[in-house]
């Protein structure tokens, strides 16, 4: 089963399994909604940062993207601007928006993001290689 971290508002981290990233984002984007379960967890929305696979902790070459939530990175594959602009988008639209599947972030605790180009370029050469 999938592990999952969630990143609470002061940083902390909690581990759990079994979460729908999909069924938060709908319970916590409702205006009337408090809490949610995530996983073996039941938390309310003020107090979650973002919720992301474990794996989202981090950097690696597939991962160039950098999404930091409060004080934490999270990584994740994004591969042009255009993932910025949906991101950004999305964190414009949404109280928490779903990232490639895999991450939940709340826009309270968004920060910034950014691709590491230099990735990029190095995965393009040793593909074209």
């Amino acid at each position: 089963m999938t592990e999952f971290v969630i990143v609470m508002h002061d940083g902390r981290q909690v581990v759990t399994s079994g979460v729908d990233l999909k069924n938060v984002a709908a319970v916590y984007n409702q205006r009337q909604s408090i809490a949610a379960v995530i996983g073996k967890k039941s938390m309310t929305k003020g107090l979650v940062a973002a919720v992301a696979k474990l794996e989202a902790l981090t950097k690696t070459e597939e991962r160039n993207a950098m999404i930091q939530v409060g004080s934490t990175l999270l990584y994740t594959s994004g591969k042009s601007d255009k993932f910025l602009e949906t991101l950004t988008n999305d964190i414009n639209n949404k109280e928490f928006s779903i990232v490639n599947d895999e991450i939940l972030i709340s826009r309270s605790f968004y920060s910034h993001a950014e691709i590491d180009e230099n990735l990029n370029t190095e995965n393009e050469a040793e593909t074209q290689a």
